[in-house]
């Protein structure tokens, strides 16, 4: 059977998504999205049909979806794909409770499905080569990371669901810390063990938090302090760097555009910088998630990844509004235990 994609949501991550299949050399089946004039411009750019609704899509023939949803639609999205044994690459965070974690992991289990999901900072170069540098020991023993993101103010043209708790799940942690997370958890190999947060949010009613310093305590010993600040200024340009100090060596590396990152390495005294200009990570997730398909595999990252990265954020948020330092064996135990049997 010939491979049909379809890309649930017409707005920017699924523009992204679309170039990305583009890059890889894959036709666009179909794009659906409830604004049929958005579905319809996505559509003619890629060479697709266009659909108000993924269930149509997936009627007309789609059989591998990128869910690019709102964070609330991404359950219904994946439960019917998983029902129906398509395969899905699903934007990050897969969800955005522990209660529709489990439905996914049980969903998927029932029709042996794997889904992929979109944590799109594992396929930045800077971090590939971080990777390798830190697996070869050259670091020694990893003691602190620093990580601060400050992003651009959502403005006017920011969709709307962007600042609805219920909608989105979250601010800037679920938005952007979540991709923060999974990257040091992926980096370093080894677990969140604490967490100890602050979060603010910008008015008193229920939108989400535009502010978090947040310190995660890791099992090797490792101690992480993270910063994420939505900035209200209008035209503020996008930041993120982060250091990592190792006993041997340390790394700082600027991700302020995936496009242009650059990565700088001391040790005994020296600096080497290596620049990664002309990145395409979305396009490599892509490729990940088509290389799975083809080779009859599990993707990378999955939804192990996905969940752990999910109870990190979740315990942030509790630690936050505790003002207590949070375990996470505990917290899992309470809203994970799934995660615990199957270790």
């Amino acid at each position: 059977m010939s491979l049909q994609v379809g890309i649930a949501g017409a707005g920017l991550m699924g523009r992204a998504h679309a170039e990305a299949y583009a890059r890889n050399g894959v036709q666009v089946f179909a794009v659906a999205d409830t604004d049929p004039e958005r579905a319809e411009a996505l559509a003619e750019t890629y060479g697709a049909r266009a659909f108000a609704r993924l269930e149509d899509m997936v009627a007309a023939g789609a059989n591998a979806i990128s869910i690019c949803l709102p964070h609330n639609l991404h359950l219904p999205a994946v439960l019917y794909c998983a029902e129906r044994g398509v395969p899905v690459l699903i934007e990050k965070p897969h969800c955005t409770t522990a209660a529709e974690a489990w439905v996914i992991r049980k969903a998927c289990r029932e029709h042996r499905q794997a889904p992929m999901v979109g944590f799109t900072h594992r396929f930045l170069r800077s971090t590939i080569e971080l990777k390798r540098r830190l697996e070869s020991g050259e670091f020694g023993l990893v003691e602190l990371v620093t990580d601060c993101l400050v992003a651009k103010s959502l403005g006017p043209s920011a969709p709307a669901w962007y600042g609805d708790r219920a909608a989105a799940g979250g601010g800037i942690v679920m938005m952007g810390g979540i991709h923060t997370v999974d990257r040091l958890r992926w980096l370093l190999g080894s677990e969140v063990t604490a967490v100890h947060a602050v979060c603010r949010q910008a008015d008193a009613g229920e939108g989400v938090e535009h502010l978090a310093v947040v310190l995660l305590e890791f099992a090797s010993g490792a101690c992480a302090c993270l910063a994420a600040y939505r900035s209200p200024a209008p035209g503020h340009e996008r930041r993120h760097r982060y250091q990592i100090f190792g006993t041997q060596a340390s790394a700082a590396c600027g991700i302020d555009e995936f496009d242009r990152q650059q990565l700088s390495i001391s040790a005994g005294g020296a600096t080497a910088i290596i620049e990664c200009s002309g990145d395409d990570p979305v396009s490599a997730e892509v490729g990940e998630f088509l290389a799975s398909l083809r080779e009859g595999r599990e993707p990378r990252p999955g939804l192990d990844d996905a969940e752990i990265a999910l109870a990190i954020v979740l315990a942030i948020y509790e630690s936050a509004r505790t003002g207590n330092r949070v375990l996470l064996t505990d917290f899992m135990t309470r809203y994970f235990p799934w995660r615990l049997e199957d270790q």
